[in-house]
């Protein structure tokens, strides 16, 4: 393979493409009973961090089944109510960074593994990847077997004001270095 040769001008400094925003926040969540101060949350959180983008990826009732959470409203309902609440938010003010929903397990209409969802969204989003879960999820996530693989890519965001309980999965307590709580 031949090296490309390039001229530059003296004193020539090229620019550090770790300046300014950077990354995608997937918020990985079934989205039942968000309301509009958690997605004003999860925005504000992503301008601080200053990323990019924010990708809301609601799951698929039968994920969530096989998740351990019995009850969810249909997708469309639950993807359809957030959209409302995404447009009511722009009407009030247009934030900083791009929002957008991923509607591909609704498409599937069955089952995703979390491998299978975050590699989906990895191919499609530019690094570095975090994730927004709530205490709930992060212990149902740390209870596959892919998670060890996962979250030496991508670091967690952890909402511990809607938990009941604050008990810790073993595995999110050997890789407390890879997440962040939110209060």
């Amino acid at each position: 393979m031949a090296r490309q040769v390039i001229s530059v001008p003296f004193g020539y400094v090229p620019d550090d493409e770790r300046e300014g925003p950077r990354g995608t926040l997937w918020v990985y969540d079934s989205f039942q009973a968000y309301n509009m101060q958690q997605l004003l949350r999860v925005v504000g959180l992503a301008e601080q961090k200053s990323l990019v983008k924010v990708v809301f990826y609601p799951l698929h009732e039968e994920t969530l089944r096989r998740m351990g959470e019995k009850g969810a409203e249909p997708y469309y309902r639950r993807a359809d109510k957030l959209e409302e609440l995404l447009d009511e938010m722009l009407e009030q003010a247009e934030p900083l960074i791009e929002t957008h929903i991923d509607r591909w397990e609704g498409r599937r209409k069955k089952y995703t593994p979390m491998d299978t969802a975050f590699r989906f969204l990895s191919e499609k989003d530019k690094g570095p990847y975090f994730v927004y879960v709530t205490l709930e999820m992060a212990n149902t996530m740390a209870a596959f077997d892919s998670f060890e693989e996962w979250i030496k890519k991508l670091r967690l965001f952890i909402d511990m004001r809607l938990s009941p309980s604050a008990v810790l999965h073993p595995k999110l307590e050997a890789y407390a270095h890879r997440w962040d709580a939110v209060e």
